[in-house]
């Protein structure tokens, strides 16, 4: 079982990342999505990819008004907090379920998954990167996890124990404390709080991090195969531009491309620009891509839109 948590912007990623998981693994699946809106069209597209890989995909409705008092960001919004409700809502119907960000793309076997003995831990998960690892004591000092830190992209959970636990109603009453306010990554810092101590460490490859962002720096556009490699089960796109940007038109995001190709969503176009932040990433991509006019352009609207739609 695999959930995902997303608003209406990132249910095209879902659709791809589903369908990466079912062309990577000749295992039983069964997906769960919770979203606040569904367009009839992405529902379409759902169901098309269900019957053709002959797998189960429910669709959960959530009202997001609930929610309004919650910390949200400018990248992120308060859909973040929507696998907390798919984690307990859930556990009535499944022991275990994998919940993986939108922006996450298999390209291995998720079978040894099944093996792992969660019996007394509440989830496996994979540690963060270096970079985000080491400023956890500046952010986080009362709570003392600094070496342990987990990234929130991939989590298996053990469904009974979270419920046994009460740890969706522990977590939103964390988010709406005091503490909240040092919180940069509002969901994955309160996980890491609640599960510290309480967690199997799983090897890099289950939540292979890579941000787009790093091609910015590399002229070669290489070395992201030092980073994606044979070992990789599930890449985690982090960062703003997501591969599925039209300028996010590098050689690691291949991967999403190829099982964008085998699902209904093919002929889709790339996305454009939405946020501030996404504006600004698209104009610096394209320079480095030599697109040089283009790249004057989107940077005239970047300046445009930071000035005047503040």
């Amino acid at each position: 079982n695999i959930s995902y948590g997303v608003d209406e912007n990132y249910l095209d990623g879902v659709g791809v990342s589903i369908a990466s998981v079912v062309l990577n693994n000749n295992i039983p699946l069964a997906f769960h999505i919770i979203c606040d809106s569904y367009s009839p069209c992405f529902v379409k597209y759902i169901e098309r990819l269900a019957v053709q890989h002959h797998i189960k995909i429910s669709l959960y409705l959530i009202k997001v008004e609930s929610l309004e008092v919650l910390p949200q960001t400018k990248v992120w919004s308060r859909a973040m907090y929507f696998r907390l409700f798919a984690f307990d809502y859930l556990s009535k119907k499944v022991n275990t379920l994998l919940y993986l960000d939108a922006d996450v793309v298999c390209k291995g076997s998720l079978q040894d998954l099944l093996q792992l003995d969660l019996t007394e831990k509440i989830a496996a998960v994979v540690k963060d990167v270096d970079s985000i690892q080491n400023k956890v004591n500046e952010r986080l000092s009362a709570f003392n996890l600094q070496g342990g830190y987990f990234n929130s992209g991939v989590v298996f959970v053990n469904l009974k124990l979270w419920k046994e636990n009460a740890l969706t109603e522990k977590a939103f009453l964390l988010l709406a404390g005091k503490e909240a306010d040092s919180f940069k990554y509002p969901d994955q810092d309160v996980l890491n709080i609640l599960l510290q101590d309480k967690v199997i460490f799983l090897p890099r490859p289950y939540n292979t991090i890579y941000t787009i962002k790093s091609e910015l720096k590399d002229k070669s556009h290489k070395k992201y195969s030092n980073i994606i490699n044979d070992n990789t089960i599930l890449i985690h796109y982090t960062g703003a531009t997501k591969p599925w940007h039209a300028w996010a038109n590098y050689p690691s995001v291949i991967y999403y491309k190829n099982a964008r190709l085998n699902s209904p969503w093919k002929d889709f176009p790339a996305k454009d620009a939405r946020t501030i932040v996404e504006f600004k990433k698209r104009y610096k991509h394209l320079l480095v891509q030599g697109h040089y006019f283009k790249g004057l352009l989107a940077g005239s609207a970047y300046l445009y839109r930071k000035l005047f739609h503040k």
